[in-house]
């Protein structure tokens, strides 16, 4: 647990953070997985001083950003649950939420076996993610005393992505939307949906001034290296394309490719995620680049 400004709190454990805004009403942003929500309960146990949670806030619909929903619903039963249109959509349909919580339980093991987690939550499959309100481009929550949280349309790393920009902080909350942070030195771009929509987000996240990346894994970038995080995210997707292009132009197969992509990409925390869908993230990475040469 951590205080970033005068409104916003990080939990969580580091390869998943989940945000707390605002003081005496507030909004949590991120959702996590069952395991990551586990530990958030915990800490939100020995938080003193809580505000009343109004929103949780699913940022996108990856199991890693939904799948903890239930567990935050039973701390907070009265929160309304906020997504994109796009979001409650896919969370409502069984077959992708079977698949979403198949994932969920793998990461839950892997807390376990890590020592993250000393008991296992629960595993059960559930049908459907339940979304009260649709959010998107423009739309305000209103926490109070002020506070607004904007949010932006955010597409390229999913169909369903959203950010959300609280002025008074110059926070801005972008989940995925700019890529994965595994070491000072490494980005792993995610430009899942498309090349072109994530490079447009996060031109368009770059004009909010931002003292606070509010990033869902790992390090957290602040004031002075906010810029040089989005500089250096931007030369990774950038890099990252290039390298796509030039070994599909040179005749790698895409199998071998997504293996070779696996092994540059998927460390840090993506290391406890399933492997054979890491690398089917993989080949969504190569599926963005083949539709632009």
């Amino acid at each position: 647990m951590k205080k970033l400004s005068e409104n916003v709190m990080v939990l969580g454990n580091g390869y998943f953070n989940f945000y707390l805004v605002g003081k005496e009403k507030a909004a949590l942003l991120e959702c996590g997985t069952r395991a990551g929500a586990t530990i958030f309960k915990e800490q939100w146990s020995q938080l003193q001083d809580k505000p009343e949670v109004k929103y949780i806030v699913i940022l996108h619909s990856h199991f890693d950003h939904s799948c903890g929903v239930p567990i935050l619903k039973e701390i907070f039963p009265e929160a309304q649950v906020l997504a994109s249109a796009s979001a409650q959509k896919l969370l409502s349909k069984e077959r992708i939420v079977k698949d979403l919580y198949r994932n969920d339980a793998i990461v839950s093991e892997s807390y376990i076996k890590n020592g993250f987690l000393k008991d296992k939550p629960d595993t059960s499959e559930l049908d459907n993610i339940l979304v009260d309100c649709t959010v998107g481009e423009g739309d305000i929550v209103d926490l109070g005393q002020g506070l607004q949280l904007k949010i932006l349309d955010a597409p390229g790393h999913s169909v369903c992505s959203i950010a959300a920009y609280l002025e008074t902080d110059r926070a801005m909350f972008l989940s995925d939307a700019a890529g994965y942070r595994s070491s000072e030195a490494e980005i792993s771009p995610v430009f899942f949906q498309g090349y072109d929509e994530y490079m447009s987000t996060l031109k368009k996240l770059m004009s909010y001034p931002a003292k606070i990346l509010g990033v869902a894994h790992g390090y957290i970038p602040l004031g002075d290296e906010v810029d040089k995080f989005y500089q250096q995210t931007i030369q990774a997707a950038e890099e990252g394309f290039e390298y796509i292009k030039n070994c599909l132009d040179e005749g790698v197969g895409e199998k071998d490719l997504a293996d070779r992509l696996f092994k540059r990409y998927i460390k840090g925390g993506l290391a406890y995620y399933p492997e054979a869908m890491m690398l089917g993230a993989m080949h969504l990475l190569i599926a963005s680049v083949k539709v632009k040469i």
